[in-house]
């Protein structure tokens, strides 16, 4: 009895310091997590704080890029209106000198000249009942650039083709605005050589892309050329609105034959091979409809060929059995209640015959 409860004993002791070996193993790995977890925390807070202030001095940086940018727009706008105000200046000086020297036709002020920079139109204006110029004449697309002026009225002050422009190349039919902006063709490469067009420049027309000159199709810079005094006015301003006579489309020229697209195809030179051209065009087109319509009958004939010819028989097979059908029996029904025999109508052609000697003989007696 001693001895089982020594064995019993030992079990109980041995068992208490298993289970406090593992509740010493528990412990110490909860704290070596929660250990590491504070670390890690502590490290997450560490790499935020430094990625903020790193976000922060980016943020500072990128204010002070804009800031700058801002400042720098701001004086280059100052600038050009200082530019510009100069420019105004200048332009009414010589003005008044083409005035004073009698240079200015009458009819200087026919015509007010309008330049949307924003929507890349040019709108001309007469005069109306009451002197305002209310009434448009012509609109025509155009291409402006960096130094277009961007607002102000000037005064034409000379012409001139085949003006030289920047870049080495020339304009045809120039109208000289203020200082080098001039009203002026698509340019050429060559000077009178009018199959030598920029034709990359023309397909550009309608987007702002020149030095600062209003570039135009040949029959516009020519008409303002030919139509409007030196002395008219030319006034700029922006709009999205390109004004009551719209913005007018031009065709795109890159993709034609080299010796075509080398010419301004409004340009009304009778060496012009663009009328030529686009003739030829129209008529492969008209050629075109016409193969499409032929092609169209071929296949409409083949189709009811194909088609009709079914249909038909269905018809016929449909309708014209109950046809013959109702005439059959509309025809041979009462042939058939007749059925006389052959001997009785031989019997009354005797009768007939009886009968006609009978009133022969009767007529004869009573003449008798």
């Amino acid at each position: 009895m001693g001895k089982f409860k020594e064995i019993l004993q030992r079990k109980v002791e041995d068992e208490t310091a298993a289970f406090a070996i593992l509740g010493a193993m528990i412990v110490t790995f909860a704290i070596t997590i929660g250990v590491w977890e504070y670390i890690y925390y502590q490290k997450t807070v560490e790499a935020n704080a430094s990625l903020l202030n790193i976000n922060l001095e980016s943020i500072s940086t990128i204010n002070s890029e804009e800031e700058e940018n801002i400042t720098q727009d701001v004086n280059k706008l100052e600038s050009k209106i200082e530019d510009e105000d100069e420019l105004k200046k200048k332009n009414e000086e010589e003005y008044e000198k083409l005035k004073k020297e009698n240079k200015l036709s009458s009819q200087v002020d026919k015509y007010y000249i309008k330049v949307n920079y924003g929507a890349q139109v040019v709108t001309v204006y007469t005069q109306d009942s009451n002197g305002k110029y209310t009434k448009p004449v012509r609109a025509m697309v155009c291409s402006t650039g960096t130094y277009t002026p961007t607002s102000g009225t000037y005064r034409t002050l000379g012409k001139g083709n085949w003006w030289p422009l920047m870049g080495d190349v020339y304009g045809q039919y120039s109208t000289w605005i203020c200082d080098d902006i001039l009203f002026h063709s698509v340019p050429y490469l060559e000077s009178g050589d009018k199959s030598s067009l920029e034709y990359w420049a023309y397909d550009q027309l309608g987007q702002r892309v020149s030095m600062g000159c209003v570039r135009l199709t040949v029959e516009d810079a020519k008409w303002i050329y030919s139509n409007c005094p030196v002395g008219t006015q030319v006034e700029f301003y922006s709009s999205s609105n390109p004004g009551p006579l719209g913005k007018p489309n031009t065709m795109k020229i890159s993709d034609a034959p080299a010796d075509v697209r080398g010419w301004d195809p409004t340009d009304p030179d009778k060496n012009n091979p663009w009328p030529e051209y686009l003739k030829k065009l129209e008529e492969e087109e008209n050629k075109k409809e016409e193969n499409k319509d032929d092609n169209n009958d071929k296949v409409n004939n083949i189709t009811n060929e194909i088609v009709d010819q079914p249909v038909n028989d269905i018809t016929n097979e449909v309708i014209d059995e109950p046809v013959n059908d109702i005439i059959n029996e509309v025809v041979d029904e009462p042939i058939n209640d007749v059925n006389i025999p052959a001997n009785d109508l031989i019997n009354t052609n005797n009768l007939t015959n009886d009968f006609e000697e009978e009133i022969i003989n009767e007529i004869t007696t009573s003449g008798e």
